[in-house]
């Protein structure tokens, strides 16, 4: 059995399509339901499984922690974050979905110390509610602030009343104090703050093939059900920033930080139905371009993906923590390495003309991102240069 294991998890890594110059590289395959990632300051890898259990990943994986949760439908143990190396934040479900939980777990010792519950059903809290569209992850920001999204339990007229804490962004501040900051959502699993703008940035999984991305202030109303997707609008609402044109059913939400030699700024996003993993250079940009997949059909759905402290990519199935191999600067051609053919790659690129990195796959020479030889986000002559110059360099010291 353990083989047979092993082999359906190999196979999932190798029937993945990437990019040019990007690999997929299997961990391991993991027991339970992987529904959420973190790393902590030193690289180390922590994982939650629906059933409750939080997980340090080694060369032993060892449960740290387990919450007292069902993992039923969209319900279980669906958040983790780190606030630091040794406390994790997560969401979770109480059985019989009668509270959506929030806590403070010690990764020493596994003790919970809860923050915040949100009663399900807000006339009778222990009659609970329906298993599906309780949200997922959540994120900190830099002064200590918990972000999470509750989905609208499957009942939408719930996402834009006040009264219900379904369909909503919630804040909770260092002070333990709670904020609704948005509604309208019908289930959003992941989002991220971004402090400089006083934004938050989430996808909502939409009821047909209107999934979004929404950047939303304090007090925003998303819409959901009156409108969704690229409906027109409802009259004091805010419209997604891109509606997929099909059915993606997003999950985790990475931003990126500006250590990955590639992929240095954006959001990273999963899928669990297209089964991929798209880069988002942009969700400012007016229009948004389309995000580009850089992982796609792969055997499970990603359900999860976050940045490592040095900026190595790791993202989650259900059943397996993969790490995400980027193309070096100057490999044009994808193979690994940086030599002379990368400059007969990157020359043939160029005669199409200039390009952002993210399209070196559509040109008439499939090239990798690493054409992007000096980091600019742009593919033109100064990377040929670049490029020439390094590679003179290293032929000079062999």
């Amino acid at each position: 059995m353990k083989r047979l294991f092993l082999i359906l998890m190999l196979s999932t890594a190798a029937g993945a399509s990437t990019l040019p110059g990007f690999r997929v590289q299997l961990l391991r395959g993991v027991p339970g339901f992987v529904t959420s990632l973190a790393v902590d300051s030193h690289g180390t890898i922590y994982y939650s499984v629906k059933s409750g259990d939080i997980i340090r990943f080694g060369a032993t994986d060892t449960v740290v922690a387990h919450l007292p949760t069902l993992g039923e439908g969209n319900s279980g143990l669906i958040g983790l974050a780190l606030r630091d190396d040794h406390t994790a934040i997560v969401h979770y479900t109480l059985p019989n979905q009668t509270y959506d939980v929030v806590s403070a777990v010690d990764l020493g010792t596994g003790i919970e110390s809860e923050i915040h519950r949100f009663a399900c059903d807000k006339d009778v809290p222990e009659r609970g509610v329906s298993t599906e569209h309780h949200g997922g992850n959540l994120t900190i920001a830099p002064d200590g602030s918990i972000f999470l999204a509750i989905g609208d339990f499957g009942a939408p007229l719930l996402a834009p009343d006040p009264a219900w804490n379904a369909g909503k962004v919630w804040r909770i501040l260092p002070d333990g104090s709670v904020v609704q900051f948005a509604r309208g959502f019908r289930n959003p699993f992941d989002l991220a703050w971004d402090a400089a703008t006083q934004r938050v940035i989430l996808t909502d999984n939409g009821d047909v093939a209107d999934d979004e991305i929404d950047v939303v202030a304090e007090g925003d109303d998303c819409g959901w059900p009156y409108t969704a997707g690229n409906e027109p609008p409802k009259a004091g609402t805010r419209p997604p920033v891109y509606t997929f044109p099909t059915v993606i059913a997003p999950t985790g939400l990475a931003p990126l930080s500006g250590r990955n030699p590639i992929l240095h700024s954006g959001y990273l996003l999963g899928s669990y139905v297209a089964k991929a993993l798209d880069y988002i250079p942009d969700v400012y940009a007016q229009p948004m371009p389309d995000p580009v997949a850089v992982i796609q059909n792969e055997t499970d759905p990603i359900i999860d993906v976050v940045e490592g402290p040095d900026g190595s990519i790791y993202f989650a199935s259900g059943i397996g923590i993969y790490k995400l191999i980027v193309p070096m600067r100057g490999d044009c051609n994808g193979d690994g390495k940086v030599d002379s053919a990368d400059v007969a790659t990157l020359t043939k690129l160029l005669a199409d003309g200039p390009r952002p990195m993210t399209s070196a796959q559509n040109a008439s020479v499939r090239g990798s991102w690493g054409c992007d030889a000096n980091g600019d986000g742009i593919i033109d002559s100064r990377d040929l240069a670049m490029l020439a110059g390094l590679v003179r360099r290293r032929a000079v010291r062999k």
